[in-house]
């Protein structure tokens, strides 16, 4: 388990006193470098209140390496990261995703600057085939307007990713809205993954206790039941389906890729793939 220790930070102007969600995560996941004493003080917090929440971000974590593989394999090529944070080491699902070919493409979407300002340096090599818009996701048309400019070719199908940012939204009318809108914009042939943090896979009530850690620091986070995600994604007048198996803990929906099976409450979240009928050009 993390400690709260003394981290190098990238210089630069005095630290920011306000937690940020992407530095936390980025210190839950083992960086070194881009976090701030507030981000550790608040990742402590949380650990204390839900000792898994570690275990939960790298379940989490391979699952988007897990299905961005499965997207590449199946012929796209454009990725576009919606909350995307910051880019983690373990494992590097934006490489996965390039090593479709020289034509694959990731746009990583983030409200925080620091984001937009770090994130092409953590990411290495081959940045031309990076891009990064800073947006905040409650204003997802001037997104969706945006992506074109930022490489993004509407006649070829893309992997859209919602991973544990919607908790974000506490506004159901508003989170809805989102993925309403996500799913009437996307090209032909695209595949939106969504994951969501939630309470009910837990036996105690620790992931309500870490949220309202967050929600302390101002960073306000709402938790749902797989019955509210279901409300938010479903979309019985669009040319949609839920790909099997459905809405299921992050943990399960690769259970291949595992040696045995995770537990439930470690996952921390759900999971759910919508497939656009048209298929992928290969």
């Amino acid at each position: 388990m993390r400690t709260l220790t003394p981290a190098a930070t990238t210089g630069g102007p005095i630290p920011s006193t306000t937690p940020s969600t992407a530095r936390i995560t980025d210190w839950l996941l083992g960086g070194e470098r881009h976090h701030h004493p507030a981000d550790r003080r608040l990742g402590m917090r949380v650990l204390n209140a839900a000792p898994w929440a570690e275990k939960a971000l790298e379940i989490n974590r391979q699952y988007a390496h897990q299905t961005i593989a499965m997207l590449r394999d199946s012929g796209i090529r454009q990725f576009v990261d919606l909350g995307s944070g910051l880019p983690t080491l373990n494992p590097r699902f934006p490489h996965t995703a390039l090593s479709a070919g020289p034509d694959a493409t990731v746009i990583h979407v983030d409200c925080d600057p620091y984001v937009i300002e770090h994130g092409p340096q953590l990411l290495g090599s081959r940045p031309a085939q990076h891009r990064f818009l800073h947006a905040d996701l409650r204003n997802i048309l001037h997104i969706l307007r945006e992506l074109p400019f930022h490489g993004l070719d509407r006649s070829r199908p893309a992997g859209l990713l919602l991973h544990d940012v919607l908790p974000w939204i506490s506004d159901d009318a508003d989170a809805r809205a989102i993925v309403g809108a996500i799913l009437d914009w996307a090209p032909p042939g695209s595949v939106l993954s969504l994951t969501h943090s939630t309470a009910e896979l837990c036996r105690d009530k620790s992931a309500a206790a870490a949220a309202r850690c967050f929600s302390a620091a101002g960073l306000p986070v709402r938790l749902r039941t797989a019955e509210e995600i279901r409300d938010l994604t479903e979309a019985p007048t669009r040319p949609w389906h839920v790909r099997a198996p459905g809405i299921v803990p992050v943990g399960l929906y690769h259970p291949t890729r595992y040696r045995a099976p995770v537990p439930h409450h470690h996952s921390g979240s759900y999971a759910v793939i919508l497939l656009h009928p048209e298929p992928a050009h290969h």
